[in-house]
C-alpha cells in the first residue's frame, strides 16, 4: 500500500526504531514494515487503519483499537511514535496516554505534515521529555523527538472527559466527550438543525420498537436525543474508538447503557441487518477537499441496510453535492430544511 508523506519521512529514519515500538494514531501501514527489526505495536483510534494493518499481516496481539492503550499487551516501550493529529488537544491526550508506557531514556517521536501544525506542536513536548528537537524534514513534513528523563503521570481517562448539560430540540441530557471527537465539548450547528427538524417530523410519534442507526455517532448527541425522544434502542456506529467511548460515556451518564449497541465500523462494513431509520451527520467532508466517493459509497450501501419504506435523514454543509448521490441510490429525496450553512435531506427506501 502507498505510504503517506509522514510515513515516508519515518522510513528515512527507520534504522533508529528497534526494540519495543508503539505507534499511536498511525495513518497507514508503515508500522508493519518494521516487523523484521522491532517488536511493533499499534494503538489505532481509527477502525479503518486498524483493518489496513490487519490485512498486511500485523498480528491481532500487536494491534489495539480503543480509546486508550491496553497496557496488558506491553508495559514499556523503547520508542513511541505519534502521528500529528488534526486536533492539538488530541495530541495532549495521546502524549498523556503513552508517556507512562515509555521506558526511562526511551524516545518519543512526533511526525506530521507541515500543514498539520506539527511545527508549533513541538512546544507541547515538555517535561518529563527532555532534549527535544528536530530530527529530519522532507516531503513537506517534520520529525521531532525527545527523551523521557522523568516520571510520567499515570493516565486516567476520566481526567480527559468533558461533561455538560445539553438542551436541544425539546430534550435535556448530559453529554460526554473526549479529545479527538467531532464537535468536542459543544453542539455542532448542523446536528442542532437536524434534531430540530426531527422533533417536528411525524415519524417520531411511533418508533419505540423500530431499529434506529446513528451513523457517525461522535459524542452520542444524536443517539441520546433519539432515545430520549422515542424510548427506542439505538445502534451507534463510528470509525473512531474515541467517539464510541464518548457515546458509551454519554449513555452511562444518562443511565441508559442498556439501550445502546456500539458498532465499530469503517463505513457500513460491520453493520448487520436492516434499519427502519438511519440518521447521520456524516463525517465525509474534511477541510478544503471533499472525497465524494466516500459519500457515494455510503448512500449506495445504506440502501442495503434500510427496510422497505425505511428512512434516511442526513444533515450536511449545504454546498456539498449530496442530493444527486442520494437520488442515484434511493430514487429521490426531499430537502426538509436549510439554515446556518447546512441542509437536512430525507429519503425513503422504495420498492425495487
Amino acid at each position: 500500500m502507498t505510504l503517506n508523506p509522514p510515513s515516508l519521512l519515518l522510513a528515512r529514519n527507520e534504522a533508529q526504531f528497534t526494540g519495543n515500538v508503539l505507534f499511536a494514531n498511525p495513518e497507514d501501514t508503515f508500522p508493519q514494515t518494521l516487523m523484521s527489526q522491532a517488536n511493533v505495536y499499534t494503538w489505532c483510534q481509527s477502525k479503518a487503519v486498524d483493518e489496513q494493518l490487519a490485512r498486511v499481516g500485523l498480528p491481532d496481539e500487536q494491534r489495539h483499537f480503543g480509546a486508550e492503550w491496553d497496557a496488558g499487551r506491553v508495559e514499556a516501550f523503547d520508542h513511541v511514535i505519534i502521528y500529528q493529529p488534526k486536533a492539538k488537544e488530541l495530541l495532549d491526550y495521546l502524549l498523556a496516554a503513552t508517556l507512562p508506557h515509555l521506558k526511562q531514556g526511551g524516545q518519543l517521536w512526533l511526525v506530521g505534515d507541515n500543514k498539520s501544525g506539527v511545527k508549533s506542536s513541538v512546544k507541547r513536548l515538555t517535561a518529563p521529555l527532555e532534549e527535544v528537537g528536530k530530527v529530519d524534514s522532507a516531503k513537506h513534513c517534520l520529525l521531532f523527538n525527545g527523551y523521557l528523563r522523568g516520571e510520567a503521570k499515570p493516565f486516567a481517562l476520566n481526567d480527559w472527559v468533558t461533561r455538560w448539560q445539553e438542551d436541544v430540540a425539546g430534550q435535556s441530557f448530559t453529554l460526554c466527550s473526549i479529545p479527538g471527537v467531532f464537535g468536542h465539548g459543544k453542539l455542532d450547528k448542523g446536528t442542532a438543525l437536524l434534531l430540530e427538524q426531527l422533533e417536528q417530523h411525524r415519524f417520531m410519534s411511533d418508533v419505540a420498537h423500530a431499529r434506529l442507526l446513528d451513523f457517525g455517532c461522535g459524542d452520542g448527541v444524536i443517539s441520546m436525543w433519539l432515545h430520549k425522544r422515542t424510548g427506542a434502542n439505538i445502534s451507534a456506529l463510528d470509525d473512531s474508538a474515541l467517539a464510541l467511548k464518548a457515546t458509551e460515556l454519554t449513555f452511562a451518564a444518562n443511565d441508559a447503557s442498556e439501550v445502546l449497541t456500539l458498532v465499530p465500523s469503517n463505513g457500513l462494513s460491520e453493520v448487520k441487518g436492516r434499519f427502519n431509520y438511519v440518521i447521520t451527520n456524516p463525517p465525509f467532508h474534511t477541510g478544503i477537499s471533499t472525497d465524494y466517493s466516500i459519500a457515494e459509497r455510503f448512500f449506495i450501501d445504506v440502501k442495503k441496510h434500510l427496510t422497505l419504506n425505511g428512512e434516511l435523514f442526513v444533515v450536511a454543509n449545504d454546498f456539498l453535492r449530496y442530493p444527486p448521490l442520494i437520488d442515484a441510490a434511493l430514487g429521490k429525496h426531499q430537502t426538509l430544511n436549510k439554515g446556518r450553512g447546512f441542509a437536512v435531506y430525507h429519503a425513503r427506501q422504495q420498492k425495487p
